[in-house]
């Protein structure tokens, strides 16, 4: 045999090695990954939590229709009514007056009229938040495509409720509570956009109150009960039960059949009767199951869905720690092609801060009133919100950016209670304008303002 010879079957079985090596370190890589991803989601299930969104239906309870706020809720918005003209654009466009403001003559008829059409609904939804349970129908196994039109109705009735206050100042103690009770509604329901929708209800109800106790004080049966609803209200760890059926419904985008690719490829936004369809079912295109590209990916989700929970979980928000380790997120995913997760993760930490945002909201609400009670009670504001405690609070509230008491200030003829707010800076009690805009660079606390 010729030294040519030699040498071929050398490089031909040195080739054949490498191949065999390259096979078996992906097999073993392969087989790694599977197990990795399993035990992820093991651990998951261990701890009571869905893992799908077949699971994520069986995880948001199940209620007795005669308990369920959500049936009652129904009729109240098939009872929902606008203008027939071009007033309907009108009234939508009204912003709810800050503290400040007034409405003009016109807004004010053009939203009487609104209310007027629009109390045999609000009524029934005042009556139906008085029901003990909730779950509103959704299938969260259709993922990204989940209907859930009664957000949209939950906000405009909101809506309505807020804009009575103005119409009927007298009885606004009502439909602020009114709010409330529609907000909680959505207490258990685990999808973002849920908790996203909660946070602006509740905004609604603490803008109403601000503006009426600006306007004049409430009894003392309204304080109370107000003071109760806001104290409920002021629940943490919303955003991680909505991440925790988010990470479960959006689970099935890595492992989707040929023919859901091929229909969410085909989505756009002018083909819309293709929204809020289930998924196609099937098996994962062969691929895409040998190479592990989207497994790895999921491996990936998984392990940020999980610090995202964990960071939605621990109070007091550290914005810095939370844009630190977003960004992080963000560029591994892009870095290492995780292309669903790079679509999925980075936009989840701001909604960490969004909740933290309305926790802030709420709890000076639940300062504001506490120092209501005490004024009605001792016919003078107290110095410090160390003066309310305890007949009137339990504790001072805390600021969800800071863990201190929220901070409150005497003014000249009135007070202001607030939280420093994601940029961490205390600003004194400095009040965003109403027509603040983007590019004001001015730092603004999170306030309650009652200047009477």
């Amino acid at each position: 045999m010729t030294q040519a010879s030699k040498f071929i079957r050398w490089l031909l079985r040195s080739l054949v090695a490498l191949v065999v090596v390259a096979i078996t370190a992906f097999a073993v890589w392969r087989v790694n990954l599977a197990h990795d991803v399993n035990t992820k989601l093991q651990a998951i299930r261990a701890a009571g939590l869905p893992t799908n969104g077949t699971e994520a239906n069986t995880y948001y309870t199940a209620v007795p229709d005669d308990e369920n706020v959500a049936l009652k809720m129904a009729d109240a918005f098939a009872s929902m009514a606008n203008y027939n003209d071009r007033r309907s654009n009108e009234v939508i466009s009204i912003k709810f007056p800050q503290r400040k403001d007034t409405l003009t003559p016109e807004q004010l008829e053009l939203v009487a009229g609104y209310c007027a059409m629009n109390s045999n609904a609000l009524a029934q939804a005042m009556e139906a938040i008085k029901l003990p349970r909730y779950r509103y129908p959704m299938d969260l196994s259709w993922g990204a495509a989940t209907l859930m039109p009664h957000l949209a109705k939950l906000k405009q009735m909101s809506r309505i409720a807020e804009f009575q206050t103005i119409v009927d100042a007298k009885n606004s103690a009502a439909d602020i509570s009114t709010i409330i009770g529609m907000a909680r509604t959505l207490d258990t329901e685990p999808t973002i956009i849920s908790k996203l929708v909660r946070i602006a209800m509740l905004n609604m109800a603490e803008i109403a109150l601000e503006r009426r106790l600006n306007a004049g004080g409430l009894d003392e049966v309204e304080l109370n009960h107000l003071s109760q609803l806001f104290a409920e209200a002021a629940k943490t760890n919303q955003m991680s039960n909505g991440l925790i059926g988010e990470r479960a419904a959006f689970m099935r985008y890595f492992r989707m059949s040929f023919a859901e690719i091929k229909k969410l490829a085909n989505d756009s936004e002018e083909n819309l009767s293709e929204q809020g369809r289930p998924p196609i079912p099937g098996a994962q295109p062969f691929i895409f199951k040998l190479t592990g590209f989207f497994e790895r990916d999921l491996r990936f989700y998984l392990q940020g869905m999980e610090t995202n929970i964990s960071l939605a979980s621990t109070f007091p928000k550290n914005i810095s720690m939370i844009t630190n380790v977003e960004e992080q997120i963000s560029q591994t995913s892009r870095r290492n092609y995780y292309i669903l997760s790079s679509m999925l993760l980075p936009a989840l930490g701001n909604t960490i801060i969004k909740e933290a945002n309305g926790l802030a909201q709420v709890r000076t609400a639940q300062a504001a009133l506490a120092v209501e009670r005490f004024r009605l009670v001792h016919g003078q504001l107290p110095e410090n919100l160390n003066e309310l405690v305890p007949q009137f609070l339990s504790a001072v509230p805390v600021d969800p950016f800071d863990g201190q008491p929220l901070r409150y200030h005497r003014l000249g003829k009135g007070y202001v209670i607030y939280s420093i707010g994601r940029d961490g800076l205390d600003d004194g009690g400095r009040e965003k304008p109403a027509d603040w805009k983007s590019s004001d660079k001015t730092s603004y606390d999170i306030t309650f303002t009652v200047e009477r």
